[in-house]
């Protein structure tokens, strides 16, 4: 029975706070900040390859594995590593032509080696580039920048982000008459950067002429989220 008050008399005071619970809590301002940062790409990976035709089917072989052998060593005196060069594709099939009866018989032979060569000093891309070439690969599929560490990038494009928010808050508050005394919840979007591709067509160099590579800039967005706790008055 003593127990019985005592459950009633809890329940009758937790009813009689919860109003005050709820007329004490301040305020929410809801902000998003948007933030972007720049950084110049240290690093880039280029896909060279060579493609070799011929009737016999050894000799496309034989001249493919020359040539691929050669675009290594071009590369190695570049000062590029040999753990940095890696076969991506290769290929072999024979070629065919229709004859006069219709008929598709073999012409030749088709090897295609390509090669991933991964370099860290983007300063050289285009000598190595322009090396490959005259070692005697005829493709350059592929160019893509990209960056070793993000952190710092990543840490300015939220610094950004958080000053953004911030200041929107600072303008809202004063618009109606508060103060911004606390904050509720943070929540937050950074996204990767994404390496900046190039196609073949942009890449094919002429041998006679030097290759001339930009890295320009990379950047990186963010985003957050700030719930704001705004005084009553």
């Amino acid at each position: 029975m003593r127990f019985a008050k005592f459950f009633v008399a809890f329940a009758a005071m937790v009813v009689l706070c919860m109003p005050m619970a709820l007329a004490a809590e301040a305020p929410v301002l809801s902000v998003d900040g948007r933030g972007s940062a720049a950084i110049t790409p240290d690093q880039a990976v280029i896909t060279v390859g060579v493609t070799t035709h011929a009737r016999n089917a050894n000799q496309a072989q034989a001249e493919n594995a020359q040539k691929s052998a050669a675009i290594t060593q071009a590369l190695q005196r570049m000062g590029v590593a040999a753990n940095d060069i890696k076969s991506q594709n290769f290929s072999f099939a024979p070629d065919y032509h229709m004859d006069e009866k219709r008929r598709n018989e073999i012409s030749g032979y088709t090897a295609n080696h390509s090669l991933q060569v991964n370099v860290r000093d983007v300063a050289k891309i285009g000598k190595i580039i322009d090396a490959a070439l005259n070692a005697g690969a005829n493709e350059v599929t592929s160019l893509r920048f990209s960056v070793s560490n993000q952190n710092k990038v990543r840490q300015e494009a939220l610094e950004q982000a958080i000053a953004d928010a911030r200041n929107k808050a600072d303008i809202i508050a004063r618009g109606l008459g508060r103060q911004i005394v606390g904050i509720k919840s943070v929540s937050e979007s950074t996204g990767y950067i994404e390496a900046r591709s190039y196609s073949g067509n942009m890449m094919m160099a002429a041998k006679a002429a030097d290759t001339n590579i930009e890295p320009g800039t990379i950047s990186l967005d963010a985003s957050v989220h700030i719930d704001f706790l705004l005084s009553d008055h």
